[in-house]
């Protein structure tokens, strides 16, 4: 069997050198799924660009090929998003992780799309700044993905998704032009007129690749308080967070681990000591000293009035971390009982709460499947977790039913697919649940005004959107 697009190996190895570039079939493997697990598919090679210059010269190369390109980060999202749904070539930009300018002043940052959050609030920090979006992966997710997924995170509540901090961005365009949209003030854009950077922001990698990113930063906290309470009932819990929510202090974080994924946890080794029946609830402040002290035992007495059993608050780093090891242990102890784990993601109402999450647990148990929830509650944010072994093909069959029936109970209560995980592969299937055709065929034609024939990660987001390429493969 020959070198798949010989010409095309050819002039990446000689642009990138030989190593930046990867066809052999265990190398090829790293790049089969995203943290998601199961939508598995082998790209045909993988370039990592040196620098923007490389990824400029790289996209030049593809224009025009009869294979399809995908962009990547460091892999993280939870939909099936950076993935070569139909073969073709990843481009890896874990290399472009310059941090190009800290502007203390004007509070605002410039970086390259492989940035590690966590490696960009390093850097912030000692310059008294802090960018707010807060995904679980921060430790190893790149802005550029953040970016391209509109991510969100326990600080969302407050301080909102990623979109409300991108002032501006460099995007290359799949002709090889290179356009500013937006810049260090934000706005409109150099010349004003729409705000086409607001376009950019959640689109999966269908549009355009960012190259350079100014984002909005933030004064570091000067105090912040974190508690843990454990209710014994959903209801409890489920009331605490209505009134959390409009209480006048704001929290920044209102987070919600219900009473299976406690007991899972408790009966692990990163045990903290919860009642293995309860309901958890945590919920974070920040702000001037004077006013978080002063906010505390009005959040202490709305919690308690609402029936927690047990309330734990911390304001020092090292205490305050223990207090979220609960919320952000939970997740990577549930590949403890099963092979693999499909976190979804949804957005209703809150007051739905308590009804999509009945009906689901009831569908999950009487079809034998472990599910188990950890959500961004004060904004709405539902992550159910099905446990199962992807290698049995009845299980996968369950998993898939229960995706769907979740997606039905959210929009038949007033919610959306994606609060931000994003669609991806995972959840294009659902899409005309909530849009009907001429709003897919409206937004199907805004895409193709700058991806033609989809070449730029196809078979994403929206269905039947395929690359179209005289020898794109049929998969």
């Amino acid at each position: 069997m020959g070198e798949w697009q010989p010409d095309t190996i050819r002039d990446l190895r000689e642009l990138c050198g030989a190593r930046a570039v990867l066809t052999d079939p265990t190398s090829l493997t790293s790049y089969e799924n995203d943290a998601l697990g199961f939508h598995r598919y082998k790209p045909d090679a993988v370039v990592i660009p040196a620098d923007s210059d490389q990824l400029k010269q790289i996209i030049k190369i593809c224009r025009g090929r009869d294979f399809p390109y995908i962009l990547r980060g460091a892999g993280t999202s939870l939909s099936g998003g950076p993935v070569a749904a139909q073969g073709g070539l990843v481009i890896h930009v874990s290399r472009l992780r310059k941090i190009l300018a800290i502007n203390e002043d004007d509070m605002y940052c410039v970086v390259e799309p492989g940035v590690v959050l966590d490696t960009l609030n390093a850097a912030l920090k000692p310059r008294g700044l802090l960018y707010p979006p807060d995904p679980s992966s921060s430790y190893t997710c790149t802005v550029g993905g953040n970016v391209a997924e509109n991510a969100g995170g326990v600080r969302c509540f407050k301080y909102g998704p990623t979109a409300n901090y991108v002032l501006g961005m460099e995007v290359l365009l799949t002709d090889g032009r290179v356009v500013q949209l937006g810049g260090p003030a934000g706005g409109l854009g150099p010349a004003g007129g729409c705000d086409w950077k607001t376009l950019m922001v959640g689109s999966e990698g269908m549009l355009g690749v960012f190259t350079k990113l100014w984002l909005r930063t933030i004064p570091l906290p000067e105090r912040i308080s974190t508690s843990l309470a454990t209710f014994p009932k959903m209801t409890d819990a489920a009331n605490a967070i209505v009134d959390l929510v409009h209480h006048p202090s704001v929290p920044v974080a209102i987070e919600l681990m219900d009473n299976r994924i406690v007991q899972l946890l408790e009966a692990s080794p990163m045990a903290v000591g919860l009642d293995p029946t309860c309901w958890a609830v945590v919920v974070e402040m920040d702000g001037p000293t004077a006013l978080v002290d002063a906010q505390a035992p009005a959040i202490e007495a709305l919690l308690r009035k609402h029936g927690a059993t047990d309330i734990t608050s911390a304001t020092e780093d090292k205490a305050r971390q223990r207090l979220w090891a609960a919320r952000k242990n939970s997740g990577g102890l549930l590949g403890r009982i099963s092979a693999d784990n499909m976190v979804q993601d949804a957005v209703i109402p809150r007051s739905k709460f308590g009804a999509v999450l009945e009906k689901l647990y009831a569908d999950a148990d009487e079809m034998d499947v472990p599910v188990f929830s950890v959500f961004h509650a004060g904004d709405g944010n539902l992550h159910p977790n099905f446990s199962f072994d992807g290698r049995n093909p009845d299980e996968l069959r369950k998993v898939h039913l229960l995706g769907k029936r979740l997606m039905e109970y959210v929009v038949d209560n007033g919610g959306v697919l994606s609060g931000e995980h994003g669609i991806g592969t995972d959840k294009r299937e659902y899409v005309p649940l909530f849009f009907g055709p001429r709003e897919l065929a409206m937004q199907n034609a805004l895409a193709e005004c700058l991806n033609p024939d989809h070449q730029l990660n196809p078979e994403k987001v929206y269905p039947h959107r395929s690359f179209v390429g005289c020898c794109a493969p049929v998969r």
